[in-house]
């Protein structure tokens, strides 16, 4: 198990962060199970077990550390857990019921695993879980696998009409029709690690008493400054036709008329309306810079095309041959539809500006750019 592999010095910092947040349960709950909020654990795991935080790209795993990818949870109570929504994708299975409905989810399912996995070069996905009953944590692992879709069997005795029940002879899983959510029993994990933590009475004066007078605290030369972002679309928008992707141009610019062009080159678009957002965010027009993939990768990029509406690779084909035919695996000469781009899970992409001519890549989630730029949808 992952947990296991990592140094002992590691593990102690992550329980003793997780159990100096447990302590402090009693401002947010009067549960005698400690409190711990799914962001912060995402947070610890990452600092103390030297994890890479994928949390903020919305896929199917919340870190990664070496190529293996690693889903967080932190619950009380029952094990029956959400593991992923479909809402927007709802109009493909609404009139689905029973077989038809789970095996459609769970080809969803397996889609954004496989996806996650492409997109960040790993090879293997865990659960670790971190489950807080009364006074104590408990750390636990198990396997984080795709749905077995040949061997799907409804589990009738114990469904209803809203949440449909299945297995496939590794995991039971259910279906919530009204919340567009599937949800697995996570009665497989290995208890791994147990540890007490005692919930303080009074968290409010135990903090009071640690803040610092005025003059304690010394004034600092520089304030870290948050990195600067921008998110793009991976699609068009007409109120006629909603949203779609181009035949001829951005991912698909490789089947664009005139001159023969590879099978791999597409370029982001990058409209007038996101350009006006932080026109200095990139550097000029067919200026170079360094692009990190979510895998590692870095490849050479700048902005092109006329009024600077692209951001592509260097060569053009760079990021094409990773992108459709490493991530997504399709076949040479497949034309990118909107409906693939559902089906991935992902729309957009955020670029993140680490230093002058060095920036970073992330693939988002389905409505990433209305929530950034709090756009109705």
């Amino acid at each position: 198990m992952f947990y296991d592999l990592q140094p002992i010095i590691n593990k102690q910092n992550y329980k003793n962060m997780l159990t100096v947040i447990g302590q402090l349960s009693n401002l947010f709950s009067e549960n005698d199970c400690p409190y711990l909020v799914y962001r912060a654990h995402e947070n610890i795991f990452c600092k103390c077990l030297e994890a890479e935080n994928l949390a903020r790209s919305d896929c199917s795993a919340d870190a990664k550390k070496g190529r293996i990818g690693i889903g967080l949870k932190t619950w009380i109570g029952n094990d029956d857990q959400k593991v992923a929504e479909f809402g927007r994708l709802k109009k493909n299975y609404s009139n689905l019921t029973g077989i038809e409905l789970v095996k459609q989810i769970a080809e969803y399912r397996n889609e954004r695993i496989r996806i996650t996995k492409k997109l960040h070069g790993l090879d293997s996905l865990i659960y670790h879980v971190v489950k807080r009953v009364p006074g104590k944590m408990q750390i636990l692992e198990g396997v984080f696998d795709e749905i077995d879709i040949e061997n799907i069997r409804l589990l009738e005795k114990i469904g209803n009409d809203n949440n449909t029940y299945f297995t496939d002879g590794r995991h039971t899983y259910h279906f919530s029709v009204s919340k567009n959510t599937l949800f697995m029993i996570f009665d497989f994990l290995e208890l791994l690690d147990v540890f007490d933590v005692n919930i303080v009475e009074d968290p409010y004066t135990l903090l009071m008493n640690t803040l610092h007078s005025p003059e304690d605290i010394q004034p600092t030369t520089q304030l870290q400054q948050s990195k600067a972002k921008i998110c793009l679309r991976l699609y068009s928008f007409s109120k006629n036709h909603g949203k779609f992707v181009g035949a001829k141009s951005g991912l698909n610019q490789w089947n664009a008329s005139g001159r023969p062009r590879n099978p791999n080159e597409l370029y982001i678009p990058y409209p007038k309306e996101d350009r006006e957002r932080l026109p200095d965010f990139f550097p000029p027009r067919d200026t170079p810079f360094n692009l990190r993939l979510p895998d590692g990768t870095v490849i050479p990029a700048k902005v092109c095309q006329q009024d600077s509406k692209a951001i592509m690779s260097n060569p053009n084909k760079l990021l094409g041959k990773w992108l459709l035919r490493d991530v997504f695996e399709l076949p040479e000469r497949t034309i990118v539809t909107y409906d693939m781009l559902e089906k991935f899970g992902i729309d957009s992409v955020i670029f993140t500006k680490n230093a002058d001519l060095d920036y970073s890549v992330e693939f988002s989630e389905l409505g990433t750019y209305e929530k950034f730029y709090n756009i109705p949808e």
